[in-house]
């Protein structure tokens, strides 16, 4: 019964150039091109259909005007509450041909990722955001307005590289009414809403912490009000949890939620694990439960060594407690 559902959405993409850190990887800069932004019908059947949902496409506002969004990169889709409309990010991702690959750390409208809305059968293309700075992760609020990550605070990396710091920000609807929801000195990454309506995401808390380890679950009001953290934020061993929590979503009928652990020194993929934040924390993995147990925290339990061959799983959806949707690639390198 819970895949009682006949259509998939999802996007094809590389995976980012540059330097192998959680925050390169979401530079529009770094984006290699390729790919876009599909559907699989009758996903679970014997005869799955492919569709390009922007094939026909072409953007109707904005700087990229009677453009398709052909030739670039795509990330972060979001899908609305009744089903109807499209989110996503999308770079033209020309810094790619001009560094060859290599990290350009050069920030412009054409280089950067930026959020575009679209019918769900591709229709009614427009752009949101533009600039030159990272828009990305768009996410639907239950009050109509869309909170997504962005470079508009300013400021930097500590560790010395010129890295933008990219943090939680909301918009209306039609792109107009930017807003910050975070002041946070480093990075944050994926907002989704909760069961009870609050944002859940990931933030790199530097303050006060090992520089490495305390990248994990936090929780706001849809305004940015009351930032919280549940859990994982004083390991008493930084050997003892993952380094990242990432991907978080709250599962449907649960106070528990679902996550992809990952590398400070590494992307958004490793393996799978459920949060319980109603379970006593011992500072170490009291809260978390091993889904997939084969694959280990990278970084975290066997240094930087391990860290690519362990990129296996990523971007849980969950379907209850027990049944997820994610990408899996056991061959990882």
């Amino acid at each position: 019964p819970l895949l009682g559902f006949d259509k998939l959405l999802f996007i094809k993409r590389h995976d980012a150039a540059g330097v192998f850190h959680m925050c390169d990887q979401y530079y529009g800069c770094n984006a290699v091109p390729g790919g876009g932004l599909y559907v699989l019908s009758d996903p679970f059947g014997p005869q799955p259909k492919l569709t390009n949902v922007l094939a026909d496409a072409v953007v109707e506002n904005g700087r990229l005007k009677g453009q398709k969004l052909e030739g670039g990169s795509f990330l972060s889709p979001e899908l609305s509450f009744d089903g109807k409309t499209i989110l996503f990010a999308y770079t033209q991702a020309e810094a790619w041909e001009k560094y060859q690959g290599k990290e350009a750390y050069e920030w412009k409208p054409e280089y950067s990722f930026h959020i575009f809305k679209c019918n769900a059968d591709g229709t009614g293309l427009v752009q949101l955001t533009d600039g030159e700075w990272d828009d990305f992760d768009p996410c639907f609020l239950p009050n109509g307005r869309i909170a997504f990550i962005s470079e508009r605070r300013g400021g930097f990396l500590r560790c010395g590289r010129n890295c933008p710091v990219y943090t939680l920000h909301s918009m209306e609807a039609d792109g107009s009414d930017i807003i910050k929801l975070s002041f946070h000195e480093t990075h944050e990454w994926h907002p989704s809403v909760t069961n009870d309506g609050m944002l859940v995401y990931t933030r790199w808390d530097y303050v006060d912490r090992d520089t490495n380890i305390a990248h994990h679950i936090w929780t706001s009001f849809p305004d940015g009000r009351d930032p919280r953290s549940p859990h994982g934020n004083y390991p008493t061993q930084r050997e003892s949890r993952p380094w990242m929590e990432m991907s978080i979503r709250a599962i449907p009928n649960s106070h528990k939620f679902v996550g992809a652990t990952g590398a400070h020194h590494g992307h958004a993929f490793g393996s799978l694990i459920l949060i319980d934040p109603h379970a006593l924390d011992d500072n170490a993995e009291s809260q978390l439960t091993r889904l997939t147990p084969e694959i280990p925290f990278a970084e975290a339990e066997g240094g930087k060594g391990n860290v690519r061959q362990n990129m296996v799983y990523g971007t849980p959806w969950p379907l209850s407690e027990d049944d997820f949707l994610c990408v899996y690639d056991p061959r990882c390198e």
